[in-house]
């Protein structure tokens, strides 16, 4: 009877068992053997989390590329399709605390898909306390609007799908206040 390592190596039963007689008792080849099985388990996390990241890049790098196509090619109408397209596959994450990092948003909205890029606007003073998510896939907007009351920092998030800006629409200030 044998057993089989992650790693290919086969371990005997009989070795094993001698070296427990050798060793004057089983407790130490034991916590060797968890040991070991804690150091398989932690080196099979890292290939998952190696593979996952690795998948992350290739579709960035796809979206990259098209996306370099689609601003080179360049006439007006085209552009506004892409950024459409942008929109379309962003949300807008309300209500954020000004003590939140990218990285906090990023770990958030990760489960919902691959993100492309995390935007936190600032202000003169420091962040406007909201932010985008852009995500490569358009179903990740619907998943990340699952995540709306999500509380951060003690604050609940308003998620809400992007809206595109219209050129020449103007919202807010009345036009001409401050002619």
């Amino acid at each position: 009877f044998s057993i089989r390592r992650g790693n290919g190596c086969r371990t005997s039963l009989r070795k094993r068992t001698s070296l427990r007689e050798l060793s004057g008792g089983g407790e130490e080849v034991d916590r060797r053997d968890r040991d070991i099985q804690a150091a398989e388990a932690a080196l099979h996390n890292m290939e998952a989390q190696y593979a996952s990241m690795r998948m992350k890049k290739e579709r960035l790098e796809v979206e990259s590329q098209n996306t370099l196509a689609e601003i080179n090619d360049g006439d007006e109408e085209s552009l506004v399709r892409f950024t459409e397209s942008i929109d379309s596959r962003s949300v807008y994450v309300g209500n954020v605390d000004y003590g939140v990092q990218p990285s906090m948003l990023e770990t958030l909205f990760s489960s919902c898909g691959t993100i492309t890029r995390i935007t936190i606007p600032q202000g003169v003073k420091g962040p406007k306390g909201f932010a985008y998510v852009e995500f490569v896939e358009e179903g990740a907007v619907e998943q990340a609007m699952q995540l709306n009351n999500t509380s951060i920092n003690g604050r609940a998030l308003n998620v809400l799908p992007k809206r595109t800006n219209k050129p020449g629409v103007r919202r807010g200030r009345k036009a001409g206040r401050f002619s």
